[in-house]
């Protein structure tokens, strides 16, 4: 091989070199997507994203997810958990410091998973929630009640099992919390995979939002739980949905204070 030849061998391969490159340096990352925000001047429907049960060890790939894709999103915390695994303090943390997280209230005990017991006795009901709010230091009155799919917005916004409603109804009027149930849930498998595909949860959302299947018309709040969040794939999943719901001209991610009745 002559040296005219070797030369531009040496020239393509350092052009191809340095394209690979810049390539790896440009390309988006996706451990952090680039975030899809439009203003959306005109949208119709707004999703509520919220998550129940954290913190958890799950919590800390949502708690990543929020901030890498600047999503508003609602976490509904359980204070037990916390106080009994110092392990755990961290995700609450985070949580705090994520300025597109909002916390809500979601029990003390989680009712120690014996909702009929903990809903015979209402007001030992909002004793557990006012003592939620003090260990976490929650600073924004809206809750969910453990187990129960409960709505008391209001005296004229209230649905749910007759025993759980009493409970959120004091919530509501003597400490001014606002209770919130759920339109849809992503359901997971326990392995942390959803049941559905993104498509297929995506098409359902938008499905609810026009027949008017949901608690207030235009409006749906979407259900989770932060133990669906145990690696990688689930990650990817609910990042895949957000993008989806993103880049949709008629949808407006927002947190759950933005809630209109």
């Amino acid at each position: 091989m002559n040296k005219k030849v070797l030369l531009w061998l040496v020239l393509i391969f350092l052009v191809i070199d340095g394209a690979l490159l810049v390539y790896k340096i440009t390309k988006p990352s996706k451990k952090h997507p680039t975030p899809i925000h439009k203003e959306k001047p005109h949208y119709k429907y707004s999703v509520f994203l919220t998550s129940d049960d954290g913190p958890l060890v799950g919590s800390r790939y949502l708690h990543q997810i929020i901030k890498d894709y600047e999503v508003p999103f609602t976490l509904f915390l359980v204070g037990k958990p916390v106080n009994s695994d110092s392990r755990l303090k961290p995700y609450l943390v985070n949580y705090k410091n994520n300025c597109y997280a909002m916390l809500g209230n979601h029990s003390y005990s989680h009712a120690n998973f014996h909702y009929k017991k903990f809903y015979t006795n209402p007001k030992g009901v909002v004793q557990d929630f006012l003592k939620n709010e003090k260990i976490l230091d929650i600073n924004f009155s809206v809750a969910r009640l453990p187990g129960r799919n409960v709505w008391v917005l209001d005296n004229n916004h209230t649905k749910g099992e007759p025993n759980a409603l009493k409970a959120a109804i004091l919530l509501n009027k003597e400490h001014n919390y606002k209770v919130f149930g759920w339109d849809y849930e992503l359901r997971h498998n326990g392995k942390g995979k959803v049941l559905k595909s993104v498509k297929e949860h995506y098409k359902r959302i938008k499905e609810l939002l026009k027949n008017g299947k949901t608690y207030t018309k235009n409006q749906i709040v979407i259900l989770m739980h932060d133990q669906m969040f145990t690696n990688d794939l689930s990650s990817k999943e609910l990042g895949e949905l957000i993008l989806l719901l993103q880049d949709d001209e008629e949808i407006k991610l927002k947190k759950i204070d933005k809630y209109k009745f």
